[in-house]
């Protein structure tokens, strides 16, 4: 075998095991993390109190015209499944002020938990989340089981929350 095609062989050898590692690793569920903050009215909240109930997270921010858009859905789906245990939490983004999220909040007639995430700690938390609107789906054992960058399929969303043995009111 000559010398020059060992290293593409190397490559294609490292690529490959690295394709079967993450084919495997798919399957794994990642945790959310333990985070802790104040929703936008002073009150301390952390995740781990929602154990036992799936969690919608949705990162946003008062100048992002997607998230003003889904905002009718989020408010719906929060009819249709918060008695079932579906805690929504909207967390403004740190480029936000406590005023423009407030101001909105009412505008919008926001009915869920929403929180200002002032020095972008819970961002970090979920990956350094950047992009509004991002969605987290986390079920009632603490799994992530959906990443949504962009505007929410409800179809998909409502099948994932069915799944978990909700079903709309």
């Amino acid at each position: 075998m000559k010398s020059s095609t060992r290293p593409a062989l190397y490559a294609i050898l490292i690529l490959t095991t690295l394709f079967v590692l993450n084919w495997f690793n798919s399957g794994k569920q990642i945790q959310a993390p333990a985070i802790s903050f104040s929703d936008i009215d002073g009150q301390e909240h952390n995740l781990a109190q929602y154990q036992g109930q799936p969690v919608l997270l949705t990162f946003w921010a008062t100048d992002c015209p997607g998230c003003i858009q889904e905002m009718p859905e989020i408010i719906k789906l929060h009819q249709e499944f918060s008695a079932q245990g579906l805690t929504i939490i909207a967390v403004a983004m740190a480029h936000d002020s406590p005023k423009h999220i407030k101001a909105m909040r009412a505008y919008k007639k926001l009915p869920y938990l929403i929180t200002w995430d002032k020095k972008a700690q819970i961002a970090q938390a979920f990956d350094n989340v950047r992009v509004t609107p991002t969605h987290f789906l986390i079920d009632p054992n603490g799994g992530i089981v959906m990443r949504k960058i962009g505007g929410l399929n409800m179809g998909s969303l409502h099948k994932k929350l069915h799944g978990m043995g909700l079903s709309p009111a």
